[in-house]
């Protein structure tokens, strides 16, 4: 179980400061296959707050704020949509919600190499992109794709695309906790238990850090998605 742990730690650092976040959803499949998917969301909410402050220390002040103020606004309004949704559904509910969630996220990726939102409407955009990343995060940890095809469309550089991503999603865990407690999604006993492997989380920012800019990010998100969707599949029929 702690090697399981460390090793999601690890991932959760390394993608979120090499790859903007990618491999996060491969991650909530892993863990609820292992564990369950109550205890996965909950025993990952910790590791993903850590991870994003370390991966917002990692790329201090290389964030866009006016992105950031105007994607969390929206992101704000999903997380108490998803919050009342969390709290009632059960472990087998929360379980098919995920599997079906990434399965959605594979198909989404697939052609979001295609979709370009307009940039002229950026603002307009924020919004339905904020909230369904919103809601999607709190039920599984799977903001990331709505975030990531908006800011496609502001033609940030990667180390500022995910600067402002970690911003951004480091302020949405936050606002995640108050909904998780009152839906009882945190096992106390097992946090505790696993905690020293976050110790994997600093080790796998440092690396994703200093791989930015040399991965290849398509080949990369690619094997994530087709991982994912096996996963995901497992997740949902067995």
């Amino acid at each position: 179980m702690v090697a399981l742990v460390a090793l999601a730690a690890f991932l959760v650092g390394f993608s979120k400061a090499g790859v903007a976040g990618t491999l996060g959803p491969f991650v909530t499949v892993l863990m609820a296959l292992a564990i369950g998917a109550d205890d996965a969301v909950g025993l990952l909410l910790p590791i993903l707050i850590i991870a994003d402050w370390f991966t917002v220390a990692a790329h201090w002040r290389h964030w866009d704020l006016s992105i950031y103020r105007r994607l969390l606004a929206a992101a704000a309004v999903g997380i108490v949509i998803g919050s009342f949704i969390i709290s009632t559904v059960d472990e087998a509910a929360l379980r098919r919600i995920i599997a079906i969630s990434m399965l959605v996220f594979a198909v989404f990726y697939a052609f979001s190499k295609s979709v370009r939102l307009d940039p002229s409407k950026q603002k307009r955009n924020a919004w339905p992109a904020g909230v369904i990343s919103g809601v999607v995060s709190t039920l599984a940890h799977l903001g990331g794709p709505p975030i990531f095809v908006y800011l496609m469309t502001t033609n940030l550089s990667p180390r500022r695309f995910v600067a402002t991503s970690a911003f951004l999603f480091a302020s949405i865990n936050l606002l995640k906790v108050p909904g998780y407690l009152a839906a009882g999604l945190f096992d106390g006993d097992l946090i505790v238990s696993t905690m020293w492997a976050w110790a994997m989380i600093p080790i796998g920012v440092l690396v994703g850090r200093a791989l930015v800019d040399r991965i290849n990010r398509e080949w990369f998100e690619r094997v994530t998605v087709v991982l994912l969707a096996a996963g995901a599949l497992v997740l949902l029929f067995v």
